[in-house]
């Protein structure tokens, strides 16, 4: 089984967690930035893929550290572009909303989605990393290789290019 997709509404985030909160009120694109900085490091081994989704002026897609950020239209919110990618991502792979917005957490609960909490999202985070920590730390594993840490979808992608060699 691959790995979820994780889609992040992106302004409830950095509104309920305090230090990027303060961030925000200081300068909202470090705010925006550090809060892609904290969740691109997870991308490959706890999400396939990380959507980051925040209201816009005009709508924007772009790749930023293997994160995707979307900034939504004037005539579309960030809700509802979630509610969109929740409902067509969910058909082919399981997927995960971080949010505190109930109307969100309903529909995203609707379509099969996983959801996190502003605050539960934060203990995935720390919980993945430690979890990470533990499992490539020298005291866990002697030895320890790269196809140890590898999810099974990369070293078989890994594994089918080195056969067309």
């Amino acid at each position: 089984m691959s790995l979820p997709v994780l889609i992040v509404d992106g302004y409830n985030i950095i509104g309920a967690w305090e230090d990027l909160k303060k961030m925000r009120d200081k300068d909202l694109g470090s705010a925006r930035d550090q809060l892609i900085s904290m969740v691109s490091c997870y991308r490959g081994w706890a999400w396939e893929r990380i959507i980051v989704v925040f209201d816009g002026k005009s709508y924007e897609w772009e790749e930023v550290d293997g994160v995707e950020v979307v900034f939504t239209g004037k005539r579309e919110t960030a809700d509802t572009m979630i509610e969109q990618l929740a409902a067509g991502l969910s058909v082919k792979n399981q997927v995960e909303v971080a949010t505190s917005d109930f109307a969100e957490f309903r529909a995203a609960s609707n379509v099969g989605a996983k959801v996190y909490s502003a605050a539960s999202f934060k203990e995935q985070l720390f919980e993945k990393r430690n979890s990470y920590r533990r499992m490539t730390s020298s005291d866990s594993k002697a030895g320890l290789l790269l196809n140890d840490v590898l999810h099974k979808s990369v070293r078989d992608s890994l594994d089918k290019l080195r056969r067309s060699l």
